[in-house]
């Protein structure tokens, strides 16, 4: 019997509390854990063995080395962790806005449940892992899905941890497949890399799921390119519409 490989996670936060009760939580969801303080602390274990981690979760907003600090050291000395960052942060400015999106790197807004957290990290490690099984290709708007789409209209709901938590954003689909949905809006693009929850009524689905690309059409539309975190079942009446067609 084969035996599963349990991912490992690099946890970074300058408190203690934080990182007891993440270590616990990711813990129980099966992954390997290490802790450090700082990015000093950090920068020590990576220097020993940066290949073993999957995923590396810090916080923004800390003292000495802060986490977009610490990211653009290591980025620097090991190009090889692109995607594996996952950002926490309780206040996001501008700035720090333009960071992650220039750099399409994933983050999560404090406070957040920790079913949210399980959700980010299942989602970043799964999307990286698909990189490196497709030898390294980026998804983007060049790189279709593969697999049989669907031309499916309907309105659609896109929650995430950021602007679109409490007021979600509503859209229409354009197609979609058993891996993932192409939307409509009216509205800003979407941060690639972000984690989503997205709601299509008319299919009684909502699923997690992951912004590919997005970009601009019009001064009012934008497209987004949404990958689901684990393949749907679609419903008959999506195929039943399109052998119609």
């Amino acid at each position: 019997m084969l035996t599963e490989i349990k991912k490992r996670i690099l946890v970074i936060d300058d408190e203690s509390a934080i990182r007891m009760l993440l270590s616990e939580l990711l813990s129980e969801a099966g992954y390997l854990i290490d802790l450090a303080k700082d990015g000093v602390d950090a920068i020590k274990q990576l220097n020993i063995n940066v290949h073993k981690y999957d995923l590396i979760i810090l916080d923004v907003h800390m003292p000495g080395m802060s986490g977009i600090a610490f990211c653009r050291e290591i980025m620097g000395r090991f190009p090889g962790l692109k995607g594996k960052f996952l950002f926490m942060i309780g206040s996001l400015t501008e700035d720090i806005a333009s960071f992650f999106k220039e750099n399409a790197y994933t983050y999560i807004t404090k406070p957040f449940t920790m079913s949210g957290l399980l959700s980010y990290v299942n989602g970043t490690i799964d999307k990286k892992g698909r990189q490196i099984e497709t030898e390294g290709i980026t998804w983007d708007y060049a790189n279709k899905r593969r697999e049989e789409r669907f031309h499916w209209s309907t309105y659609c709901t896109v929650f995430n941890e950021g602007i679109y938590n409490a007021m979600p954003l509503t859209a229409k689909t354009k197609d979609i497949s058993q891996n993932g949905v192409k939307i409509s809006y009216v509205g800003e693009p979407l941060t690639s890399k972000e984690m989503v929850v997205i709601n299509v009524m008319s299919l009684k689905l909502n699923k997690d799921a992951i912004v590919i690309w997005s970009k601009t059409v019009n001064a009012l539309n934008t497209l987004a390119g949404v990958r689901f975190i684990e393949p749907i079942q679609l419903p008959q009446a999506v195929i039943i519409e399109q052998s119609l067609r």
